[in-house]
């Protein structure tokens, strides 16, 4: 089954009105995503995703030139073909991360394509499910605590079992949010999950995770700087709340240091940073032979994203906690087939069709990406749907005063 075209397309789907306003975000509540198709020529098309990153554009332009290198090709030689694109795209010099956030769509659309030429869905190719329920837990946005408090309490009373909520911002105004949470979810059955994104130095991380201990927390996610593992293992030694490492674990390379260092107690995968979902795979198997227990990453996705992450998850038999999804409730569309996956309670259920188990709707494509055009890109908004100081992450401590934060 030899590849005979690649395409990309940029699309923006809205998400629906929000009683209250992050203030994480900025411009049109969207979220931006570069569909890939890559047809073969039997007739079969596979279709993946990747994020924006650093503007939707550069990802188009490196899947774009990705084709000239996979025409011809395999489809079904995904292991030898994704590391010949690593090699012609010099990411076994540079970091990974340096385009396998594009990458990895390819890789995507790749697996979907084995598992329609097989007639199965992608967790029965990679040995079949421990879960087809995958649960995810409940985004409180960071805003005024009374308004936290409520939303805290709605995502309770429909069934989640785990609340998340970002921190680092104000050392003041994280403890008054997470006490919000706590207040507004109270039994202890609710687990409360915050995420620093590196914000903080160890001597904040050990300080601030005290204060917050009270308030039951499940784990903390990346306290400290990635690249510093001392750093996270000393939080680590120094705390009684469990920690996860994200930015820190972002590659299987990365993983097997913060596992050999014993610096984390759970392992944030994404495959788009990882190296795909094979990378993804790897990483998580390393985590299950250290006894860790691992969750899905999200980075803010449309239908395809999301069901190959949850193939992925349904796949590993340590992936027991809650998952992220970064808006993808607060889709008012998508691009697949049928609209948004539904959810009921935190629970998503796996699709059970061939490959993704999804499909593209030529319709939407075609809508959401005339949004994108005229409500994303010509508005200048393709790099700037983020606060600055929330892209910041550690630089935090000296950005405060950023204009636009």
């Amino acid at each position: 089954m030899k590849i005979s075209d690649l395409k990309a397309t940029i699309v923006a789907v809205p998400m629906g009105h929000s009683a209250t306003t992050s203030r994480l975000n900025r411009g049109p509540r969207v979220i931006v995503s570069v569909l890939v198709e890559v047809q073969t020529d039997e007739g079969l098309t596979g279709i993946g995703e990747a994020p924006p990153v650093q503007g939707a554009d550069l990802t188009y332009a490196i899947v774009q030139s990705a084709r000239e290198h996979v025409l011809g090709e395999n489809a079904l030689h995904v292991n030898y073909l994704m590391k010949t694109l690593y090699a012609r795209y010099n990411l076994t010099h540079l970091h990974p991360h340096a385009a396998n956030y594009a990458l990895n769509a390819i890789e995507m659309a790749l697996w979907d394509l084995a598992g329609r030429s097989a007639g199965r869905p992608l967790s029965e190719l990679w040995g079949g499910p421990f879960r087809l329920d995958i649960p995810y837990y409940g985004d409180v946005e960071r805003q005024d605590p009374s308004a936290m408090k409520e939303e805290a309490r709605k995502m309770a009373e429909a069934g989640f079992q785990t609340l998340y909520t970002k921190v680092g911002l104000d050392a003041e105004d994280d403890l008054a949010a997470v006490a919000a949470m706590r207040a507004g979810a109270p039994s202890p059955s609710v687990r409360i999950r915050v995420d620093a994104n590196q914000s903080w130095t160890p001597g904040q991380a050990i300080t601030m995770i005290g204060a917050m201990a009270q308030y039951g927390l499940e784990f903390v996610d990346q306290p400290v700087l990635m690249y510093n593992l001392d750093s996270l293992k000393r939080v680590r030694d120094a705390v009684g709340v469990p920690i996860a490492a994200h930015e820190a674990g972002w590659t299987m390379y990365e993983a097997l240091n913060v596992i050999k260092q014993q610096a984390a107690d759970v392992l944030h995968i994404d495959p788009r940073f990882d190296l795909g979902l094979t990378g993804a795979r790897i990483t998580a198997g390393m985590a299950e032979a250290a006894g860790l227990p691992v969750v899905s990453h999200s980075y803010g996705e449309l239908g395809v994203a999301f069901s190959a992450a949850m193939h992925l998850i349904a796949s590993c038999p340590n992936f027991t906690l809650a998952n992220q999804e970064a808006g993808y409730r607060r889709l008012t569309d998508d691009v697949i087939v049928g609209g948004p996956i539904s959810f009921h309670g935190q629970y998503a259920r796996v699709p059970h069709g061939p490959g993704l188990g999804v499909t593209l709707d030529p319709e939407r494509v075609g809508r959401y990406g005339e949004y994108y055009e005229h409500e994303v890109r010509e508005q200048g908004l393709d790099r700037d749907l983020n606060t600055t100081l929330y892209k910041a992450m550690y630089l935090r401590n000296y950005l405060k005063e950023m204009p636009g934060r």
